[in-house]
């Protein structure tokens, strides 16, 4: 019996999806994002704008609004990101195969039972890059890890314009989005638990729940790294994709995790 000619349809665009540009299947856990252009960073009329709305906020009255500038055209290759944050379970593998130090708070070497899927915290932008070279894989600069959360129309959040706090994890969103992380340093809140939080390109999670190390650096001090995201304590003026910050490359921290690329074969 032949399938319904709509059924053929459909399994046939799902299958081109999986496809990259060379014709491999998308590797487990990851998702691609395609080449071309997008626009990246903000302009001055729009860093004016936050700066006018989040400046008098005891948060971010320091907040350096003009790092976002210009809004400038970005051509890139594609590339593979992971679809989450790197979780405890991923990490734990990568601590027992090669006798990397295990994160702070993990307990003879092992985190916290019940905790696989949530992103790991407490590691450097070294330890981060040690583990994506482990993985065959890197860490994506700070203009791979912007297209793929803001698409390529440069959409302000993952999902879009508007920032909506039923869709991602921040400390303006509903509670059931961050009730793992409030009162805790330990653990932040689980992988891909916010399903609006899902950027055109399938990535999870790049508005909220933790930040991100990068590879990229701050041309001035190259030991200061760029990270992205904002996290489950953040308003969501960091939720932006625009949002940048620079953190020492060897700093820890409960709200800081991170993700890899690939590149494409």
């Amino acid at each position: 019996m032949r399938a319904p000619a709509v059924l053929v349809l459909a399994l046939a665009l799902l299958a081109w999806h999986t496809q990259s540009a060379s014709g491999a299947e998308t590797p487990k856990g990851m998702v691609m994002v395609q080449g071309g252009a997008f626009w990246m960073g903000a302009s001055d009329e729009e860093a004016k704008a936050l700066k006018d709305k989040y400046s008098t906020h005891r948060m971010y009255h320091n907040y350096k609004f003009d790092w976002e500038t210009p809004k400038r055209k970005i051509f890139l290759k594609p590339f593979y990101i992971d679809r989450t944050e790197v979780t405890n379970r991923q990490y734990q593998k990568f601590v027992d195969a090669t006798g990397h130090k295990a994160p702070m708070g993990w307990i003879n070497g092992h985190y916290k039972k019940g905790y696989d899927d949530f992103p790991v915290l407490y590691v450097t932008q070294v330890d981060a890059q040690d583990f994506a070279q482990w993985a065959g894989k890197r860490l994506p600069t700070e203009e791979e890890w912007e297209k793929a959360a803001r698409g390529p129309d440069g959409r302000v959040f993952p999902w879009g314009d508007e920032f909506d706090p039923f869709k991602a994890a921040t400390a303006d969103s509903d509670m059931d989005l961050i009730r793992h992380g409030v009162c805790n340093v330990s653990t932040a809140n689980k992988t891909a638990h916010a399903k609006g939080d899902q950027s055109f390109y399938g990535a999870m999670d790049m508005g909220g729940n933790v930040r991100e190390w990068t590879a990229s650096s701050d041309p001035e001090h190259p030991a200061m790294k760029v990270v992205k995201g904002a996290s489950w304590l953040d308003l969501n003026l960091l939720a932006r994709g625009s949002h940048r910050e620079f953190v020492y490359k060897y700093f820890k921290s409960h709200v800081i995790g991170f993700r890899c690329v690939k590149d494409l074969e």
